[in-house]
């Protein structure tokens, strides 16, 4: 997986600082102003975000952030290292905060064990995001809903993406007493119905007709 990092601040020596650093775990974005980072629309698995931005409020920022896509890590970078301004961090959404001046290699170790972190657990096929450890999948940034009988089934299918798996195979995970294949399907049509953009032509979830299911992971 490509890891897309961006980082927000209007001194260019620390975006330089930061973002050379940062290269060595993936693609790096840096932005001087907060309205060129809200103004790009690439999706990003952390951001790196200075509290005292010219146009904005970092905090105001990171909200932003949060609301649309709560699966990205944000660290807030400032000089202002209060109790007071640490909370108001941690408010706004904030996963971790690093005081300013800061050495750039605590910042790579942060960001590095977040990453690693999420590699284990993270499956990203674009738009749609399911994370193991937290139980929870994301469609296009928000944040889904699923029952967890249906949620483990998402998971099994996306651990196998590209294989099929029978519905014998589900109802043999899934169910200790025996029911009919048909609650199989009925499982998976509500699925389809939480993350597909049309339940009836699936992108995720293909039917192998007459065996079972295969996760494609989004595609055509």
């Amino acid at each position: 997986m490509m890891w897309k990092i961006a980082v927000v601040d209007d001194d260019k020596n620390i975006l330089k600082k930061v973002s050379e650093k940062l290269q060595q775990l993936g693609r790096v974005k840096t932005f001087l102003t907060g309205e060129d980072f809200l103004n790009d629309e690439e999706a990003f698995h952390v951001v790196v975000l200075d509290v005292m931005l010219p146009d904005y409020s970092g905090y105001e920022i990171c909200r932003m952030i949060k609301e649309t896509r709560p699966e990205t890590w944000v660290i807030l970078l400032t000089l202002l290292s209060d109790d007071e301004s640490v909370l108001k961090g941690f408010e706004a959404g904030a996963d971790d905060y690093v005081t300013k001046p800061f050495n750039p290699e605590i910042l790579l170790a942060r960001v590095k064990r977040f990453l690693e972190r999420e590699k284990k657990g993270l499956y990203d096929f674009g738009d749609l995001k399911i994370d193991a450890t937290g139980f929870t999948v994301f469609l296009k940034g928000k944040r889904i809903h699923l029952p967890k009988k249906e949620f483990e089934i998402l998971l099994f299918l996306a651990e196998n993406a590209g294989k099929v798996v029978t519905r014998e195979k589900l109802l043999e995970t899934f169910w200790e007493d025996p029911v009919s294949p048909r609650v199989v399907d009925t499982v998976i049509k509500r699925i389809r119905k939480a993350i597909e953009d049309d339940p009836n032509r699936p992108r995720y979830i293909k039917t192998i007709w007459g065996v079972g299911y295969m996760f494609t992971g989004g595609e055509r």
